[in-house]
């Protein structure tokens, strides 16, 4: 294994391990995965008898797995999770996808069943609204996507978004790389909260226009900044370590407080 695919490997169980650590999905439930370069196959969290949850998972625990949703390689305890095609259809449709996130966060959940319109509701406060204004698109089924014909299905509903709510059932998001997807993904979930808390006080309204025009020709400028935050994959990777440190406060505060016998 060459030293860049381990740490893909690597990035992929640290980006389990955060959102895992920072209580975004339900349980156990969820998985992150990389596309193998040169290969029909992707990196993947693995399932089954000997599996942990997601803020448990080591490099060990990623498997390699064809787009077949077969396992090429890892522990005879771990298996292909039974979503495996919903990363296989992302990768298959959409070449321009490298990494691809599937989680259970709660109040995600709440408003696809509600059927509660999620819209722009802040600027400043966080990258959510750019998902806000780009629209986010809501997959009808809430059943698992574990078939080539569901995972066909879901990548036609997704469309080319970067993030994609499912009804009763989870979300997707994908990116160039695992920070990408990893931060759609907390971007969503901030959202999706913000939406809910909103909907709970009253009846939420957009920002202005004028307001959500002037975000789409910022995000535009890919100029370097000289205030603030430094934007673009610089400001993503500042983003990564912010989340991974407070992951890793969250590991050692768990551990501090685990019974002794």
């Amino acid at each position: 294994m060459s030293l860049k695919e381990s740490a893909i490997i690597d990035q992929v169980s640290q980006s389990c391990r955060m959102l895992g650590l920072l209580d975004i999905t339900h349980a156990a439930l969820g998985h992150v995965s990389h596309r193998i370069e040169g290969r029909d196959a992707m990196y993947i969290k693995g399932k089954g008898p000997g599996e942990v949850g997601l803020r448990y998972t080591t490099h060990e625990d990623v498997l390699v797995v064809d787009f077949g949703a077969n396992k090429l390689e890892g522990p005879d305890y771990l298996q292909p999770p039974s979503e495996s095609f919903l990363h296989i259809w992302m990768y298959k449709t959409r070449p321009e996808v490298q990494s691809v996130i599937h989680m259970h966060p709660k109040y995600a959940v709440l408003l696809t069943i509600c059927r509660k319109p999620i819209i722009p509701i802040y600027n400043a406060f966080g990258s959510g609204v750019q998902l806000a204004i780009d629209g986010i698109p809501t997959f009808p089924k809430s059943c698992t996507i574990a078939s080539d014909e569901l995972g066909k299905e879901f990548a036609e509903a997704m469309g080319e978004k970067q993030v994609c709510l499912m009804k009763g059932h989870g979300m997707t998001a994908v990116g160039r790389t695992v920070v990408d997807s990893t931060l759609n993904t907390l971007a969503l979930v901030e959202l999706t909260e913000m939406m809910y808390q909103a909907y709970l006080l009253g009846d939420p309204t957009p920002i202005l226009p004028e307001e959500i025009e002037a975000i789409k020709s910022a995000r535009a400028d890919t100029r370097p900044r000289t205030r603030g935050s430094s934007g673009g994959d610089a400001g993503k990777l500042a983003l990564w370590r912010y989340y991974s440190s407070l992951a890793e406060e969250r590991a050692v505060k768990s551990e501090m407080q685990r019974p002794r016998r």
